[in-house]
């Protein structure tokens, strides 16, 4: 299993282009990522991606 973070940019920034971090985390859990967890209200997300094996 793989951590990895997302930096996003340019949303929740002082009232513009806000997006819930409830949403946001529900965004990257119908991806299949695993763990997904917001750092504050920064568009930060860490979360960890299961490897497959085919």
């Amino acid at each position: 299993m793989k951590r990895y973070v997302a930096l996003l940019r340019g949303i929740n920034i002082s009232g513009k282009n806000k997006i819930p971090m409830i949403e946001l985390k529900q965004c990257f859990e119908r991806l299949d990522y695993t763990e997904v967890k917001t750092y504050l209200n920064s568009g930060n997300v860490i979360f960890f991606q299961v490897m497959k094996l085919i």
